[in-house]
């Protein structure tokens, strides 16, 4: 039984990606034709060079100006979420925390997929394959994956992206897109990375929280790992900014590198919108 307080986090996050989607014209996996043997799709105002075969006569002749038939071909794509359920997401410095972010990212993401009638698969990960969810399409699906999302309780601790990169090459089909939502907190992967970009596609979402960007000058304070439990004492008087700086620069610069799309997502920040937006134009055909 998914407790009340998981069931309306879903369902407003629910209502809000539909009505963005909604407002911002988000299409399918359908790419307009002119020719013929596609499924048809919608009647729309005759443009100079449209073939006058595809004239709707007697839809014209309401008085509504010249329509023609349009029609659309059918994409099957396949989109699988990669989602960080390790320790070092469980962390906020505010009243949200890095893994409610990541959360609704892959929510949204669900949902923006079903929307376009694409398959969806889910894999949790953390130093291990926490659950995965087979690739498919419909409702009831997408509902399933939202609500493993948001109730899963992992097991693992740290993070370990060439683990899920290697399973991603045995198990997931050559065609998928595979998005990629972690902190990004981990150990060197890009080699693990070089191998799966040559035969799949690869989108990574970023999600941080203000204070690993810009750490609060308090001085000598005791910092726990959560990954690891070991304490260190910091002084975030020196060369903190920098080092938390330079390391969100370092993974843009290696996803740059290999041509990977690179999304970064602030924790208190209404990213919805932008991220329905960067669905439609980076994926819509």
């Amino acid at each position: 039984m998914i407790p009340k307080k998981i069931v309306k986090k879903i369902k407003e996050l629910e209502i809000h990606t539909r009505r963005v989607i909604s407002s911002s014209n988000l299409g399918g996996y359908k790419s307009s034709q002119k020719g013929f043997g596609f499924d048809f799709d919608q009647l729309r105002p005759y443009q100079y060079g449209d073939d006058v075969r595809l004239i709707d006569w007697k839809s014209s002749a309401r008085g509504q100006g010249l329509l023609v038939r349009q029609y659309f071909e059918e994409r099957n794509r396949t989109f699988i979420l990669c989602l960080d359920v390790s320790a070092s997401t469980f962390f906020g410095s505010k009243n949200v925390l890095k893994q409610e972010i990541m959360q609704q990212v892959a929510g949204v993401l669900s949902l923006a997929a079903e929307y376009s009638k694409d398959k969806v698969g889910l894999i949790l990960f953390s130093d291990k394959i926490e659950k995965e969810i087979p690739p498919a399409r419909g409702k009831q699906h997408i509902h399933s994956i939202i609500e493993t999302i948001f109730s899963y309780k992992p097991t693992g601790q740290s993070t370990n992206m060439n683990i899920l990169l290697e399973h991603t090459l045995k198990k997931v089909a050559k065609n998928s897109v595979l998005f990629l939502i972690s902190d990004f907190i981990t150990e060197d992967f890009e080699s693990s990375l070089k191998k799966v970009i040559s035969l799949k596609e690869v989108i990574a979402i970023s999600c941080a929280d203000f204070q690993e960007q810009q750490l609060a000058n308090v001085g000598l304070i005791w910092m726990q790992d959560p990954e690891t439990q070991e304490k260190v004492l910091v002084d975030t008087r020196r060369g903190q900014q920098k080092f938390l700086s330079s390391r969100l620069e370092a993974q843009k610069k290696m996803f740059q590198k290999h041509q990977v799309d690179f999304l970064h997502i602030q924790a208190r920040t209404n990213f919805i919108h932008d991220l329905v937006l960067f669905f439609q134009k980076r994926l819509m055909y």
